[in-house]
């Protein structure tokens, strides 16, 4: 049968998700722990690679298992085998042709920006320290910029292996929680360091630094621009989108 499993984990000791020699990581450890429980050798298909320090809510996996194990039963009899920074939320049973990878539909991610004038011992991991203050109201103008269908080649970082740098951005939301800032970003999909090089290009604009009219250009032009690309530890994958009739 074929599972789809949504796990949530910690990115800071993993060296991102995809399995490589010698190094952490979450598919590594996430296999080895559903060969444990389902007592066979078990591969999943994650949507999409994280880099490493870059954290997940909703992380979903696909595999297949011929265990006797109740699909929604999974998760729950998963979480005694990974470790504390890399638990299982949900499962269910889905049809035996889908890929957590190929069914994909959308994401949404999020960059958490701490905003203080000292750094933080509890969320240096968790959030991107800002001293300045931030201009939300230039922020948001800059983000509509963004919005509709656009060719991203401007906004990715060398080695993306996406073929297709055409993503439709649906939303960009700017939320205040106290001393944080987190921007939500929802897209078709989304190139090789695309979100972060949005959310550095929506911190220039708070500061001041780019326009809505120069984010335009670099779009139209397909040229990287100056903002830089911000560190993934601010990072989150908070949901990946399927549509019903692919379950």
């Amino acid at each position: 049968m074929r599972i789809l499993l949504y796990v949530e984990y910690d990115g800071t000791a993993f060296h991102g998700y995809q399995r490589q020699k010698e190094v952490r990581t979450v598919q590594e450890e996430l296999e080895k722990a559903l060969s444990m429980l389902l007592k066979e050798e078990i591969h999943v298909s994650g949507s999409s690679r994280t880099d490493a320090g870059v954290h997940a809510r909703r992380y979903p996996v696909s595999f297949e298992t011929s265990g006797t194990i109740p699909p929604e039963k999974i998760a729950v009899a998963l979480n005694q085998f990974l470790p504390e920074d890399l638990k299982a939320q949900a499962s269910l049973g889905v049809k035996d042709d889908f890929d957590a990878r190929f069914h994909s539909r959308g994401k949404t991610y999020s960059y958490r920006f701490l905003r203080r004038s000292q750094p933080s011992a509890l969320y240096r991991n968790y959030a991107y320290l800002v001293r300045q203050e931030l201009d939300l109201q230039k922020m948001r103008k800059v983000a509509e910029a963004f919005l509709g269908t656009h060719d991203f080649t401007g906004f990715r970082s060398v080695g993306s292996s996406d073929p297709n740098p055409v993503k439709e951005m649906r939303e960009i939301r700017i939320v205040e929680e106290g001393e944080f800032l987190v921007l939500y970003i929802t897209a078709s999909g989304f190139l090789y360091n695309m979100a972060r090089i949005i959310a550095g290009t929506l911190l220039d604009a708070g500061l001041g630094r780019i326009t809505r009219e120069e984010v335009a250009d670099i779009l139209a032009s397909g040229q990287r621009g100056k903002s830089m690309v911000l560190p993934p530890w601010g990072l989150y994958l908070e949901e990946v989108y399927y549509e019903e009739k692919d379950l």
